[in-house]
């Protein structure tokens, strides 16, 4: 409701709140629809993965109570009022009545519609961060993506738990991975670090480094890692990466994005192609990217062109020429690359003579 409100485009799932059984209602969608169910029956929830690839997510209609901050809700059922009581935001706890009384109607218990039209993120009650400290990184992920103003006891209550709002909680980090996943990024760390979280990188460099992610991985020829993992790697101090309750090879990209930029001035200036070529064979695609972003240019020139250049000459040429298959061939064979990348050879009969001069001690 919220999007739809501020007229944004929808993405592709959508929630509905059931008063009743919502896995029973989610299992007759998903027969009169052909998509496949998955329900969580401690929760109440389901949802109806469909053919076209949109899903719809179901929650029935409940109350919440956490038995400490930043445990799991202990749940039960209750009404669409008590379900938008227990949301985060209030600009999150506006319905639209799609069956029985009210239909067609907005229901708004918390005055969000005035939020949305001051621009502002605000906790629906006092308390709410120290249920669960990942709403924290919610609110900056909301904030910077709709350009939005956290208000100001949201802010001070953000800044009385940002201690809890670490990494190493599962329930943080998974939050974390979706203000990673956004563009905005970079605003968000920054509204984040403006109540105190400490997770955030402070390396001057890094609004910088995550604003240039996206248009990183849409050069031509350009690998295709995790961006989230990426602003992980640029975004996050490495000590925190190290202990986060995270995928490991989330951990490991993130680290090799930042090996990547470390290493970017091995490829600046007029380092010649094989040079680069043979740097970046040896580099993770993470590390590639890393190294773009941190100001080699050649990186995206090795993606679209130098790096599936392929001699006119195979193995099997030197075989055929008398070179026993070994070793020699394989060091022919990266000399010819190599003087083809540079342009110091040129037809086949060049690449030829070259890689048997190469490979000589190898007859």
């Amino acid at each position: 409701m919220r999007d739809a409100l501020l007229g944004i485009t929808h993405g592709p799932d959508v929630d509905l709140v059931v008063e009743g059984d919502a896995i029973a209602v989610a299992r007759e969608i998903g027969h009169a629809l052909a998509g496949s169910v998955i329900a969580h029956p401690r929760f109440g929830t389901a949802r109806v993965e469909l053919p076209h690839g949109r899903h719809l997510d179901l929650v029935t209609a409940r109350r919440e109570v956490y038995a400490h901050p930043g445990a799991l809700p202990d749940v039960e059922p209750g009404d669409l009022q008590d379900d938008l009581a227990r949301r985060d935001f209030t600009i999150n706890a506006i319905a639209f009545v799609l069956h029985g009384d009210g239909a067609g109607g907005i229901i708004d218990p918390h005055d969000g519609r005035s939020d949305l039209e001051s621009r502002t993120v605000r906790l629906i009650r006092p308390g709410a961060f120290a249920e669960d400290p990942s709403r924290v990184v919610r609110a900056a992920r909301y904030a910077a993506r709709l350009a939005f103003q956290i208000d100001p006891s949201s802010r001070a209550e953000a800044r009385a738990c940002a201690d809890a709002v670490t990494l190493d909680s599962s329930r943080v980090a998974e939050e974390a991975t979706r203000l990673l996943a956004e563009d905005t990024a970079a605003a968000a760390l920054r509204l984040a670090e403006d109540v105190g979280v400490a997770w955030p990188d402070t390396d001057p460099e890094r609004d910088r480094r995550l604003a240039e992610v996206p248009g990183a991985l849409s050069r031509p020829g350009a690998p295709t890692p995790a961006a989230w993992a990426l602003r992980l790697g640029l975004g996050v101090r490495p000590d925190a990466t190290a202990t986060a309750a995270l995928p490991a090879w989330s951990r490991a990209e993130a680290e090799e994005v930042r090996t990547g930029v470390a290493r970017a001035s091995e490829l600046q200036g007029q380092a010649p192609p094989s040079y680069v070529d043979r740097i970046l064979h040896g580099m993770p695609p993470a590390a590639q990217v890393g190294a773009l972003i941190g100001g080699a240019e050649a990186v995206a020139r090795w993606w679209a062109e130098w790096r599936d250049a392929t001699p006119a000459i195979t193995g099997a040429d030197l075989v055929d020429a008398g070179i026993r298959p070994g070793p020699a061939i394989g060091r022919a064979l990266a000399a010819v690359r190599a003087a083809v990348l540079d342009g110091s050879v040129g037809d086949r009969d060049a690449q030829l003579a070259l890689a048997l001069a190469e490979a000589g001690g190898g007859r």
